[in-house]
């Protein structure tokens, strides 16, 4: 798969490179101001742009930040899971330096080159933003922005200008645009665009997050939202949401639908960050996922036993949810454990853990789930489709047969009697 991007100085093409799902990339680079007549000189000619592999190994993430002539910074996870800024001189593409070093517990999610010599740098802490404005040449803190607890969905940001913009929302801010100057020195912040609801009371809700034990006694964060002054004593309803794949994080945000169901059936809608997310850096998610994929699962069924025990819901009100690899997710979790959930929504999910390769985009899915072509790989994944459901599992219990007659196990999976 290839991407590509023109630096703002319109001197660079950079060419990014990647083939799975996987947070690594190749990058090569094309000096257009080098070419003669520009790109223009390769209209209707059967020449190649003479690119120069800066990465030319899928060994790690790496996206340009910004670049004065030949000097780049990039961010990276290259020996760090959390993320860091490095720069380097093409002149010199194996001396790479650390401009802002990896956070020994914070994920770097973004930095965006503003106001010159300056920087927005994106925090993850705990699954809560944080925004900094940092010196772009030595990483040096500058100023932290006031942010509540949600996510930054954008920001928009030019080098040669002393104002930016911020996309934020949360679960009960519908959205919200601030612009942010830094022409006097210190931010000046303030909202330029807002959404409201007509009727809707933020201040009628609670957002609790909470940091429940998992099986092998990993703390899972976990979003509660519902109304204020709810006596937790089991009789409401609840929905969990999950994902833990793909090192993708699920941050808060806005639905309409999750807030009717707590203001007006009393119920509460939770999120549970996972391991094999990317809430905290590729160590997390390579805990959840190939042989580690079960980690998942005990993440979410461990975070359902929290909700029910501390008396936010009942096994009969609680209702579990989750797509595609959520999807997955699901399906597992009520075959493991199907006297935990009184209801179920599997969207869209990846359940044939044998062939889903073979269809769609789902090659690029075997970084996260292993390839049932390879036979250690195929060994995980037939046991996650024939041991479904036991205390073990991904890794152990029942026989197929077994699980079919409990659970309707087969009737999750598409034309399974081929397997020998």
């Amino acid at each position: 798969m290839f991407g590509g991007s023109v630096t703002d100085d319109g001197k660079y093409l950079l060419l990014y490179i990647s083939e799975s799902c996987d947070p690594v990339n190749k990058v090569y680079y094309c000096d257009m101001s080098a070419l003669p007549e520009g790109l223009q000189g390769f209209r209707g000619k059967d020449l190649l742009l003479p690119f120069v592999k800066l990465i030319d190994q899928f060994d790690a993430l790496y996206t340009a930040i910004a670049n004065d002539d030949t000097l780049f910074t990039f961010r990276t996870n290259k020996g760090a899971p959390r993320y860091k800024l490095v720069c380097v001189d093409l002149k010199e593409p194996s001396n790479w330096i650390d401009v802002i070093p990896e956070s020994e517990k914070d994920v770097l999610e973004s930095a965006d080159a503003v106001n010159g010599n300056k920087m927005i740098v994106s925090y993850l802490s705990d699954v809560k933003y944080v925004l900094q404005i940092r010196d772009l040449e030595t990483g040096s803190f500058l100023h932290q922005l006031p942010l509540d607890i949600g996510t930054v969905y954008e920001i928009t940001a030019r080098r040669e200008d002393d104002m930016f913009f911020i996309h934020f929302s949360s679960f009960l801010t519908p959205g919200i645009i601030y612009r942010c100057n830094l022409g006097a020195g210190v931010p000046d912040m303030k909202i330029f665009r807002e959404i409201s609801v007509p009727g809707f009371d933020r201040t009628e809700f609670d957002v609790n997050q909470v940091f429940v034990p998992s099986k092998d006694g990993t703390k899972i964060p976990m979003f509660i939202v519902g109304r204020k002054n709810v006596d937790l004593d089991g009789s409401h309803p609840c929905l969990l949401y999950g994902y833990g794949g793909f090192n993708i994080s699920i941050t808060p945000s806005f639905s309409v639908s999750r807030i009717v169901l707590a203001r007006h059936l009393g119920a509460f809608f939770c999120i549970a960050n996972m391991r094999g997310g990317g809430e905290y850096g590729e160590e997390w998610h390579k805990a959840g996922s190939l042989s580690k994929k079960q980690n998942v699962f005990d993440d979410f069924i461990s975070a359902a036993e929290y909700l029910i025990s501390a008396g936010y819901t009942q096994r009969s009100k609680l209702c579990i949810e989750g797509g595609s690899n959520g999807g997955l997710l699901i399906g597992a979790c009520i075959n493991q454990r199907p006297d935990l959930f009184g209801c179920a929504l599997a969207h869209v999910g990846v359940m044939d853990m044998l062939r889903f390769h073979k269809f769609t985009i789902g090659h690029a899915w075997t970084s996260d789930y292993g390839c049932s072509d390879n036979e250690e790989e195929f060994h995980w994944l037939i046991k996650a489709m024939e041991e479904m459901g036991g205390e073990d599992g991904w890794g152990g219990g029942w026989g197929i047969d077994e699980a079919a007659d409990r659970y309707g196990f087969m009737a999750m999976v598409s034309d399974a009697t081929w397997i020998e």
